[in-house]
């Protein structure tokens, strides 16, 4: 898998999850919460990280995680700009400085968030790696 396929997979699970989130919540009569969004990230963020682990019997490089997370980055920017706006204009209240600002906070919130994350996956990852080993090692494998 290469590092646009990661990407392309964290935009695809961050939007299926942010949409099924909501619809399901709609149903439930329930309000979603920050917290069910750092959720919602943390799925989109892991997820395409161990598969390309799985995928490629590694985990990335520094270079490759580098470009993983200004990407994924730079993604969750471009949606969280999309959402916002979208909410700010449905309400009659498109103000730009406090879409700047909100952008400013969860930017910079979500931009950690998704630092960790990648660089928690690749210890994931290795542990992963180390259960399977030690299985096979088990089994006479």
């Amino acid at each position: 898998m290469s590092i646009s396929g990661v990407l392309w997979r964290f935009l695809a699970a961050y939007i299926v999850l942010m949409v099924v989130v909501v619809v399901a919540f709609q149903l439930l009569g329930v309000s979603s919460n920050s917290g069910v969004n750092v959720g919602i990230l943390i799925g989109a963020v892991l997820w395409p990280c161990m598969a390309f682990g799985t995928r490629n019997k590694r985990y990335f490089t520094a270079p490759e995680k580098k470009k993983v997370m200004w990407g994924m980055i730079g993604i969750n920017l471009a949606l969280q700009g999309l959402v916002g706006g979208a909410a700010l204009a449905a309400e009659g209240k498109l103000n730009l400085g406090a879409l700047v600002i909100g952008l400013l906070v969860v930017g910079v919130l979500h931009s950690l968030a998704i630092a960790y994350f990648v660089r928690l996956g690749g210890k994931l990852f290795e542990k992963q790696l180390q259960n399977q080993l030690q299985k096979q090692a088990a089994t006479g494998e």
